[in-house]
C-alpha cells in the first residue's frame, strides 16, 4: 500500500504545481526507480545482442511488455504494477504514472543510444483498462 507521506506528496503535487512541472519532477524520479521490470543489465544484455534498432525492438517484444503494431511501438502493461500503488489504486493520482514515463524513457534512451518522446496513452490510475505508452522511435 502507498505510504500516507506518498499520497500525500503526489496530492500536494497535484494541487501547487502545473501539468508540466509535476511531469518534470516525476520523470527524473522514475529515471531512478527501484522498482523497475527491467534492469539496465538485462536490457544491455539484449541490447549487445542485437544488430540494430529493429532487432533490439523486436528482442525486447519477445522479452519484455514491448508490443510491434505495424509501425508503431508501445510498451503495455496489463494492470498497474507500481507497488507505490498497485496495492490501493482507487484513490491514487495518476501523477505517479509520469514516474513510470521517466523509466521508459531512460530504458529506451540506453537502448537506442538516443532520447526518444514517448507519449503516455493509457493508464490504469486514470481508470484505463491497462497502461499504453506509445514510443516514438
Amino acid at each position: 500500500m502507498m505510504h500516507v507521506w506518498l499520497k500525500h506528496l503526489i496530492k500536494s503535487l497535484d494541487n501547487n504545481l502545473d501539468e508540466k512541472t509535476k511531469t518534470k519532477i516525476m520523470e527524473e524520479c522514475g529515471e531512478n526507480c527501484p522498482f523497475t521490470h527491467l534492469t539496465d543489465e538485462r536490457l544491455l544484455a539484449i541490447k549487445n545482442t542485437s544488430s540494430d534498432e529493429n532487432d533490439f525492438l523486436e528482442k525486447l517484444s519477445q522479452q519484455w511488455r514491448v508490443k510491434i503494431e505495424g509501425n508503431d511501438v508501445y510498451v503495455v502493461f496489463d494492470k498497474c504494477y507500481c507497488p507505490l500503488a498497485n496495492e490501493n489504486i482507487a484513490d491514487t493520482s495518476a501523477t505517479l504514472c509520469y514516474c513510470t514515463l521517466g523509466n521508459l524513457k531512460k530504458k529506451f534512451r540506453i537502448g537506442l543510444n538516443r532520447d526518444v518522446d514517448i507519449l503516455m496513452e493509457k493508464t490504469v490510475l486514470s481508470g484505463d483498462s491497462e497502461c499504453r505508452f506509445k514510443i516514438l522511435v
